[in-house]
Order: C-alpha cells, then structure tokens, then sequence
C-alpha cells in the first residue's frame, strides 16, 4: 500500500493499479459519539481495504452531505453540486496521475450525489474503472440485534460499535440515548433529525460493544475487498466502444 509517506518517485516507478478515496462526514452523533465519527470509520475502513489491495490510499474526505443534521454545533456540511465537483476533481487528478482503477468508499448514507459522479466519470474517460461498494454487502446478521436492518439509521449499535472499537476514548458511555423514532427513515429526506429525535439519535447504541465493532469492521474490509475484485475483473473484460 502506497499513502502519503510516498515520493512521486515511488509511485512513479511502483504506479498501483488501484486508489482507494474514501468519504466521509462531520455531523452531530447525539451526545455520546463525536462529531467525526463517520470520517473516522472512513479513514480506517478506506486504509484496510487500500492495504489489502495494495493500493494507493488517498485521504478521506471529511466533508459531505450532513444538511440533514440542520444548524447543530459541530456539523458541517456541503452543497451538493460542490461535493460532487470535490470527488470529481480528486478522481480525475488520481486518473491523470496514470492510475485507472478507482474505488470510493462512501461511509455518510446522505451522499446520494456520488453515484452520479461516479457513472458520469466512467462514461467520460474510456479508460477509467471507478466502483463504490454499497455498505449493504456486510450483514448485521450474527453481529447485531436482530431489528438492527431496520432500528440502525444514525448514532445507534452499528456505529458506536465501530467507535468503541476504533476510538474508544471518544465515546461518552454516560451520555447514552437509545431512541428509534415511529416514522420511516425517508423523514430523513425532508427533515432535520433533531425534528424527529431531540437525542440526535436513531438506533440503540446501549448496545454497541467493543466486539461488534471488531467482527462488522473486520466483514465489512472482507465484503468491500471481495466485492472490488470482482467489480474490476467484470470492468476490465467488458471494455465500452
């Protein structure tokens, strides 16, 4: 795995075949998680998977599509023409660098933007193989409770399961609120979260452990490496006239 440690020496002698660019978010997470929790899981998930496929880790972004969150202290937020320009311009620099694969791995479920830069890219330059792995590959099942598929939408079991393993000095475990509100999660669409739970907070994040956030990270980095394999192999032997 090639990171910013490299020279262009390195890189140019040693060119990956694969970047890995990874998006995340700053946003409120209830009292209990901080506010760079899901730039945090972006981070780590985005090094596991660039180690595993060799490949050259470029760093997350921290900033995407949090307006969902309203105007709470620590959330910040942008538009949604100017990330997709943001991802757009990193993946072309990455591509212009003489790298062609290119794997987002998007750890903020309000980016809806990014699919369209992504298909837009790939018709553009004939030549590029751009995928993002959705987050549905890795099962809850096994791992978390078992209404988790439905309950876990923000700041609940999943995610500070992650925390707790991954940053545990950060988690506040006497702040904890479990509250799963009675409308469908497409409120999010058209609300602020603090409208639809004054906690901040859509899950049950009193039972996140440390051990959940080990196994779900470890099959999630197994799941997206597998699933990127593939993907390219299937990329690379349809080339489009």
């Amino acid at each position: 795995m090639n990171n910013l440690t490299a020279t262009y020496r390195d890189l140019q002698d040693r060119l990956p075949e694969v970047a890995v660019f990874g998006v995340g978010a700053i946003e409120q997470h209830g009292a209990h998680l901080p506010v760079g929790t899901d730039w945090i899981i972006a981070c780590e998930l985005s090094r596991r998977v660039a180690e595993k496929l060799d490949a050259f880790l470029v760093p997350a972004l921290p900033f995407s599509l949090s307006q969902c969150h309203g105007p709470t202290p620590g959330t910040v937020w942008l538009k949604p023409l100017t990330l997709a320009q943001v991802v757009e311009d990193v993946i072309v620099s990455v591509y212009q660098g003489g790298i062609r694969n290119i794997v987002v791995i998007n750890c903020h479920g309000g980016n809806f933007i990014l699919l369209d830069v992504i298909e837009r890219l790939n018709r553009r330059f004939e030549d590029i193989y751009i995928v993002m792995p959705p987050e549905s590959l890795a099962s809850y099942k096994g791992i978390f409770s078992d209404d988790a598929p439905q309950v876990e939408v923000h700041a609940g079991e999943v995610e500070t399961s992650l925390q707790l393993f991954l940053n545990p000095e950060c988690v506040r475990k006497d702040r904890v609120v479990d509250h799963v509100p009675t409308v469908g999660r497409e409120f999010m669409d058209y609300a602020f979260l603090k409208q639809i739970s004054p906690a901040g907070v859509w899950g049950r994040p009193s039972r996140g452990t440390v051990s959940k956030g080990r196994q779900y990270l470890e099959r999630l980095v197994d799941a997206y490496v597998n699933y990127v394999r593939e993907a390219l192999d299937f990329w690379r032997s349809r080339r489009r006239p």
